[in-house]
């Protein structure tokens, strides 16, 4: 490995960069320029899928290594890498599940996965805080705040759709009134 490798890289920096580039590709020479780098790109993806196909495949076959793929793939770069060649060892749907909580935890409203379907949109029910609106935090900001955690968890994740959900009644209490007490 180079000695200046930066091993905190912003994954979503370096896609803007990448996007940037093929931006400049096709003012420079128009569509068919950018169709061209289009194809290296999918050419050169292709490479790495097959490429790191082949690793996890014989990293697997060695004792206890399969057991820590889940670990490494917790890490944001790893996992994405992993994700965006479909390679991810926990399953999409596990992985946004799993940072709804955290999201549920910081908004003070609770949060379930309904769904994700095969456009790779997330479908999520959030529950009104039941507060007045006072609390919680607004529901603009809580789709936001749900739509970059999930997409942390699970890059792939295209979409988060955020169904607002009234917070339940509450619940009435009925008793019996003692006799000798009045109404």
């Amino acid at each position: 490995m180079s000695g200046d490798l930066d091993l905190e890289l912003d994954p979503h920096a370096v896609g803007e960069r990448v996007q940037a580039r093929l931006d400049e590709v096709e003012r420079a020479g128009g569509p068919a320029a950018r169709a061209a780098a289009d194809d290296a790109v999918r050419e050169l993806m292709l490479l790495h899928q097959v490429a790191l196909t082949r690793l996890l495949h014989g990293l697997t076959a060695l004792p206890g290594t399969a057991a820590a793929l889940p670990g490494l793939a917790a890490d944001e770069l790893v996992g994405g890498l992993l994700a965006l060649y479909d390679l991810h060892p926990v399953p999409l749907a596990d992985r946004v599940a799993a940072a709804l909580p955290r999201v549920a935890g910081k908004l003070g409203r609770e949060v379930a996965l309904l769904g994700v379907d095969a456009d790779g949109v997330a479908h999520v029910a959030l529950t009104a805080s039941g507060c007045g609106g006072g609390c919680g935090g607004s529901g603009a900001a809580a789709a936001e705040a749900l739509t970059r955690a999930v997409q942390q968890a699970a890059p792939e994740v295209v979409e988060v759709r955020v169904q607002e959900r009234a917070a339940p009644a509450p619940l009435l209490q009925i008793g019996r009134r003692d006799a000798g007490v009045p109404a």
